[in-house]
């Protein structure tokens, strides 16, 4: 029987480099993520990716062989889909407006949590709560409130100060601005979070100085506190204007796109095309789609990113 020198072993041991050991465990400990990762985001990517090319429907997609078409989809869409293009511009309109209102009264919350008054701590609780509802039942809560004609919560209260009732979701202009309404109310508790932790990590000595100096309260925050929020406002601003161009079970359990098309979004309208469509706008052509408001997003990304990046040259030269 062979012999094992155990000096050997312990040598083999020592001279195990330490850093690879511990490159071994990092991805050994992240390995779950990145195989849902390559799963469930990037395998589906790139099939996508292949089926914009194609003429594939969900009832052929396993049993046929997928049918190739070139960029006739993407043609198609800015050529003869006016739904998609009408879709895109509601899209535009519910994410800029919706993040310009949620930043701008997120950071007036969080000015004002961040003074010295009564209650401040359940104020918090009470504006984060309800990012922590599930969205489906926070756009069934408020199409409880909304609907019901002139006899819901909301036209109810209305009346009782003498205004008339309002039809929420029956014109163009209401079914969005409700919509709109809800995703600030759904979308504040972080974003004031997040600016209330940046105000609280403002140097006070600065802020301290300034009021020795005779400095008002408007000139402080224009000034010092705004400047200073600069990176935080640029990245809840970012972010928020993503999710906000993925908006989609607001919109398909508030008004299902409608009146008309007035609210339909480029998420639906995908969804629609993809899954409950017959014909020419089949899996294939929805890819497509998906593809063309991924490239968008893209896009404003890199030009905040760049505008973000410039600004910060400029106030370092400064």
């Amino acid at each position: 029987m062979e012999k094992v020198d155990i000096l050997d072993i312990t040598k083999q041991r020592k001279s195990f480099n330490p850093e690879k050991r511990k490159t071994m465990l990092f991805f050994a400990y992240i390995s779950p993520w990145l195989i849902g990762l390559t799963l469930f985001t990037l395998v589906p990517i790139c099939i996508s990716f292949v089926l914009s090319f194609t003429n594939t429907s969900m009832m052929n997609f396993s049993s046929d062989p997928w049918e190739f078409v070139g960029i006739d989809n993407y043609l198609r869409i800015f050529r003869e889909d006016a739904t998609f293009l009408r879709a895109l511009l509601n899209t535009f309109i519910y994410a800029f407006v919706k993040v310009f209102l949620l930043v701008i009264i997120a950071l007036l919350i969080a000015l004002l949590l961040n003074k010295k008054i009564v209650g401040r701590k359940v104020f918090r609780v009470l504006i984060y709560l309800p990012s922590i509802i599930p969205v489906v039942s926070v756009a069934l809560l408020w199409k409880m409130i909304f609907t019901g004609g002139e006899y819901n919560i909301v036209n109810y209260v209305l009346s009782f100060f003498g205004f008339p009732a309002i039809d929420f979701f029956g014109g163009e202009v209401s079914s969005m601005a409700t919509i709109i309404f809800i995703g600030i109310w759904n979308g504040l508790g972080p974003t004031m979070l997040i600016l209330l932790a940046g105000i609280q990590g403002i140097d006070h000595d600065i802020i301290e100085a300034s009021e020795l100096d005779g400095v008002n309260v408007f000139q402080k925050f224009w000034h010092i506190v705004l400047p200073s929020l600069s990176s935080t406002i640029f990245f809840v601003t970012l972010t928020s204007l993503i999710s906000s161009l993925q908006v989609y079970a607001e919109v398909q359990l508030l008004t299902e796109g409608g009146p008309g098309i007035a609210t339909t979004t480029t998420s639906l309208l995908i969804v629609q095309n993809a899954f409950k469509s017959i014909g020419s706008k089949t899996l294939g052509y929805a890819s497509a789609q998906s593809w063309i408001v991924f490239v968008i997003t893209l896009a404003l990304t890199l030009i905040f990113m760049a505008m973000s990046n410039h600004k910060d040259k400029v106030d370092k030269r400064r």
